[in-house]
């Protein structure tokens, strides 16, 4: 289940406006079974996830995330060396910028209003520190009600979910900032190449990318062979 909202001046807010973070509703705790797996990605120090996940691993519940979908900060990919074997270097730059600060933290005070709701309370929602004693909780001498607080959620918390788009923009032609003109050719004098996928997006789309990856995928096939027939 998925909802979304808008940020503005640092606070959350319901409109009809382009949404800037994304709520995920899993049916699991994410120290479940199903979930570990996730986890283990968030590269977190052991205590951490000791306290945080692993600790209510024999507990069923639901767990509520929140997405940044249209963050400021560029991220890169570099070649490690001139070996086309050796991994490339990517660098997200998660968080890099003060606006994509604010809308997690804004996402991060949705969820904890929304915990603390009577519907929600009779279920025994909590936010995430709710459970931990003071000296558990990841900056013990900060007020957990603090945006001081939510900073080092953000800090701690942080992930790369699995839509990875923009890596190889489509532009027009002459657009020295594009990889693909708008026919999803590689441009620069390279011939018979093209990029059919989500990383030619210029602007990521508000939401899951599974469906934009079909339809990307369906309109370069006809592309292509509109160009050999």
């Amino acid at each position: 289940m998925m909802s979304f909202l808008d940020v503005k001046n640092g606070n959350y807010v319901m409109n009809d406006q382009m949404p800037k973070v994304q709520l995920s509703a899993l049916g699991l705790i994410l120290s479940s079974h199903k979930g570990d797996r996730y986890v283990s990605s968030l590269n977190l120090q052991p205590d951490v996830e000791h306290n945080y996940y692993f600790s209510n691993s024999h507990r069923a519940g639901s767990t509520l995330s929140a997405t940044i979908l249209h963050p400021e900060g560029t991220g890169s990919i570099t070649l490690a060396s001139s070996d086309p074997f050796d991994r490339p270097i990517i660098d997200p730059k998660l968080l890099s910028t003060p606006k994509d600060r604010e809308s997690a933290k804004a996402g991060l005070r949705y969820m904890r209003d929304l915990a603390n709701t009577q519907v929600l309370k009779q279920y025994g929602a909590y936010f995430v520190d709710e459970r931990h004693s003071t000296r558990e909780r990841i900056s013990p001498d900060v007020d957990p009600t603090s945006d001081e607080y939510l900073d080092e959620m953000i800090n701690n918390f942080t992930g790369v979910l699995y839509h990875p788009a923009g890596s190889c923009k489509m532009g027009a032609l002459g657009d020295t900032t594009a990889v693909v003109d708008p026919q999803l050719r590689v441009q620069g004098g390279i011939q018979g190449l093209r990029v059919v996928d989500n990383s030619i997006m210029p602007h990521l789309t508000s939401g899951n990318t599974n469906a934009p990856a079909i339809m990307i995928g369906e309109k370069g096939s006809h592309m292509i062979i509109q160009a050999y027939t």
